[in-house]
């Protein structure tokens, strides 16, 4: 779980957008959220947050003047706020983020999604030389639907680690799911369609069918019928459930 911690002098911006990560950002926890910014100070040390959602204008002490009394600083910065004139400042400080307040959900997911993949290939570094600690944080990410842009996939000799973007489709085959790539290669894994949909289909995979999950962004035609045929990108046809239907008509119209 990515640990979070916002600050902000406004109790309703604090509010809206503790419940905006809750409800739409998965894998993200805000520990603590403070109105203050001097108990910010003494206590982040302390938390350990993984990311500060960061105010910038606010008394006394805004929001550079509170990551320079935190230098060195340990976490990710999103800043939030409502005058854009402070974006090149933070992009200067090599700021993750930059939202403009009323902050927009689609952005704020884009960011923690930004986020995830950062704190990622952080853990997956030369820099942290504990395989086993590596693994177990993918794996909660992968379970947690974090999307980082890979998947691990369950080979016999331990996992192989592969671009979702380079996935074309998922098919079902009995308790196994035969993963196809956009290159022709194909894996094959002891993991249900059901298990494979609980991963992938919060990001740009959808079910389709019973037998097919597959990736949104290869999606080149559909012609209608009962439930209708998907075209994909390698010239596959992929047939669309009737009970699916309606769902996949709502999501790519979305």
């Amino acid at each position: 779980m990515i640990k979070a911690v916002i600050v902000d002098d406004e109790i309703i911006s604090l509010k809206a957008l503790s419940e905006k990560i809750k409800n739409n950002c998965s894998g993200i926890e805000v520990i603590k959220t403070f109105s203050k910014p001097q108990e910010a100070i003494n206590e982040i040390p302390l938390l350990q947050p993984d990311v500060v959602f960061l105010d910038i204008e606010m008394p006394r002490i805004n929001g550079f003047s509170l990551l320079k009394r935190l230098d060195p600083v340990s976490f990710e910065v999103i800043f939030t706020t409502a005058y854009n004139e402070y974006a090149i400042a933070a992009l200067r400080i090599s700021a993750l983020d930059f939202l403009l307040k009323p902050i927009d959900v689609n952005e704020l997911t884009e960011a923690t999604e930004r986020l995830a993949k950062k704190i990622t290939a952080k853990h997956f570094s030369g820099d942290n030389n504990d395989l086993a600690r590596q693994m177990q944080l993918f794996l909660q990410y992968q379970q947690q639907g974090i999307d980082t842009g890979k998947i691990a996939l369950p080979v016999i000799n331990g996992y192989e680690f592969v671009e979702t973007s380079g996935i074309l489709k998922i098919e079902a085959e009995n308790v196994y799911s035969i993963f196809h790539f956009l290159d022709g290669k194909k894996i094959t894994v002891s993991r249900t369609l059901k298990e494979i949909e609980d991963i992938l289909c919060r990001s740009h995979f959808f079910r389709i069918h019973k037998s097919f999950i597959i990736n949104l962004k290869c999606m080149v035609r559909y012609i209608k019928g009962e439930g209708g045929t998907v075209i994909l990108s390698d010239g596959s046809e992929v047939p669309v459930s009737r009970r699916s239907k309606t769902s996949f008509i709502n999501r790519i119209n979305a």
